[in-house]
């Protein structure tokens, strides 16, 4: 009788025995996948002096408006306009059009207008010392003395890459041709283009630009207005080389010394595999600066008329971006 309990414990300790192993080597049920979190999540970019080219994106398709920003999207911009060229007329402000600001990277615009007046596109120019005359965190086109390329290349880098080293080589060059001096110093040349530079601005009809470096980056004196940006736009948009190279999204070149580079421009407006991609954008020119903050002149072309926006002051570098195509949507 007293092995009867003794069987029955032994049997009960080898049930659990075998529910243990059952449990143990039986997989668990499938569970969804964690969210992976990135090691630079939470991390904030600090800007440059100046523009760098949009990062690229995975995707080949763009983005809808709506995903950009919400209905109620308020502009981040202190200074904004809208202007219809078929009205000639401004369907939108924001701010004083006469208030003096800083146009930063908007400036190679008039660099380059004028330095065309005084330069063949496919002139050769050999880069000098004034190539290196920029601020470190600026922009650059990867231009070094000694490269050697054409006029039409440093407009290029100019408008795509916001190049401050092809800046004041064009610069540079174009002074030279100003004072008809080959050999004229690379300061001497500069300062000689820049007095030309305020000379058409005047003749331009902006009566509240001056210009003190060929880049735009901060200076003391170096101002315009919005108006005046307007004015410069419709300017440019009439020559067919700025045009050209304000609107496409990026280039590969060889100098003629070499090198190869490939630009892209640092307008987002213009990139298939960026969200703020907008198949009617065909321009022109972004800028930032500390003073200036990020700002943006963009142009949109409808199939119908010709818009241009622009927006000044914004606080972040893709704010700019969102803020033209919030007002382009309002307005086209």
């Amino acid at each position: 009788m007293r092995k009867f309990p003794i069987l029955i414990l032994t049997a009960l300790l080898l049930g659990a025995y075998a529910l243990f192993l059952v449990y143990w080597f039986t997989p668990s049920p499938a569970q969804p996948d964690s969210p992976v979190i990135s090691e630079t999540a939470g991390t904030t970019a600090t800007g440059d002096t100046e523009d760098q080219p949009p990062p690229e994106i995975s995707t080949t398709e763009s983005v809808p408006l709506e995903t950009v920003m919400s209905p109620d999207y308020a502009l981040t911009a202190k200074l904004a306009f809208v202007y219809d060229c078929a009205s000639e007329q401004l369907v939108f402000t924001l701010g004083s059009q006469t208030q003096s600001i800083s146009p930063a990277s908007l400036t190679k615009l008039l660099t380059v207008y004028v330095a065309l007046q005084y330069l063949e596109p496919d002139t050769p120019v050999t880069a000098g010392e004034e190539c290196t005359w920029i601020d470190p965190e600026s922009s650059i086109a990867h231009v070094k003395p000694g490269n050697r390329l054409t006029v039409e290349m440093l407009v290029e880098g100019m408008l795509l890459q916001s190049g401050n080293d092809a800046a004041y080589t064009l610069a540079a060059a174009a002074g030279r041709a100003i004072r008809q001096d080959p050999a004229l110093k690379p300061r001497a040349a500069i300062d000689a283009f820049m007095e030309q530079i305020n000379v058409q601005a005047k003749a331009l009809g902006l009566e509240n630009t001056y210009f003190v470096t060929p880049d735009g980056l901060d200076a003391n004196g170096h101002r315009t207005t919005c108006a005046d940006m307007l004015k410069l736009c419709l300017t440019v948009m009439e020559q067919p080389l700025i045009r050209h190279y304000a609107g496409i999204s990026q280039a590969q070149v060889k100098f003629e010394s070499g090198q190869t580079h490939t630009w892209r421009n640092t307008n987002f407006l213009l990139h298939p595999t960026s969200k703020y991609y907008c198949p009617e954008a065909c321009g022109l020119k972004t800028g930032s600066t500390g003073k200036a903050g990020n700002c943006l002149l963009a142009s949109f072309y409808t199939g119908e008329r010709y818009l241009i926006v622009g927006v000044f002051g914004c606080p972040s570098y893709e704010a700019r971006f969102a803020d033209a195509l919030f007002l382009y949507e309002s307005y086209r």
